[in-house]
């Protein structure tokens, strides 16, 4: 029966653990921009006569960003999702090619899907020296806040470590971003943007070889991310080592029960 099935409301911190073999588990890498998505949602146990089986993550009210079920209850997956959507009013959800179940499950629902993001790993091929030297490129300090090309949460992330800069002579180039996966810690998503009087100069493939550089030295393992339809932050990342199997698809719901 369908009833047997109900969701409690939980605190996100307590599935970081479930979160990270959940992750982990997948098939290719994700990044930070996967990981806000479920961190910023309300997350939800999923309890099967009173067992907890798994969990899944609501974002901003109405969209599905996770969904984890135990194996053994894999044959019941379709009929707790569809509950979730229908009780939750679920109308998109973000989820990632590597989540073959979650996928599989929004593919059987879905009305139409959209592409997101690229999500890369590094490779082993060789690529050409950065044409900018990596003594150009330093972490950024507050007095660096003026000339950072993003406007919101910039002094928080400059106190935080995750920003750097890249200035030739004094004169601000690019910005390095550089942030710990919280829910996988080994991971770190990095990032670039370029001043536009020097883009197409080498400056934002130059800083991601430096960024990579620094996650390895640390023991670090870097990936990256870009919008689907950004095609020159894609040429560069790959342009730098990275390579990406793996997408972020933005997909809409057909109509639930309730809209009926």
């Amino acid at each position: 029966m369908i009833n047997d099935t109900i969701f409690n409301k939980i605190n996100i911190n307590n599935i970081i653990k479930p979160l990270a073999e959940y992750s982990t588990s997948l098939t290719g890498v994700l990044d930070d921009f996967w990981e806000d998505h479920i961190l910023s949602a309300e997350a939800y146990s999923i309890l099967l006569n009173n067992i907890d089986i798994g969990f899944f993550t609501v974002y901003n009210n109405d969209k599905i960003t996770s969904f984890y079920v135990e194996k053994e209850f894999f044959d019941i997956t379709q009929r707790i999702f569809r509950q979730i959507l229908d009780e939750f009013k679920v109308k998109t959800a973000f989820v990632a090619t590597c989540d073959e179940l979650f996928l599989s499950l929004c593919l059987d629902n879905h009305k139409n899907v959209k592409m997101q993001a690229y999500f890369f790993k590094l490779s082993s091929k060789k690529v050409r020296e950065p044409e900018w030297d990596r003594s150009l490129l330093n972490l950024a300090k507050l007095e660096d806040i003026n000339d950072i090309l993003d406007k919101e949460g910039v002094a928080e992330n400059i106190k935080a470590g995750k920003y750097y800069v890249m200035r030739k002579n004094g004169i601000f180039v690019g910005q390095g971003f550089y942030s710990r996966n919280e829910i996988n810690p080994e991971m770190v998503s990095i990032g670039m943007s370029v001043h536009p009087d020097y883009r197409q100069k080498g400056v934002g493939r130059s800083i991601i070889i430096h960024l990579k550089d620094i996650c390895l030295e640390q023991g670090l393992i870097p990936n990256c991310g870009c919008w689907y339809y950004n095609h020159n932050s894609k040429k560069t990342l790959g342009s730098a080592g990275f390579v990406t199997k793996t997408r972020l698809l933005n997909i809409q719901f057909e109509e639930s029960k309730y809209e009926q």
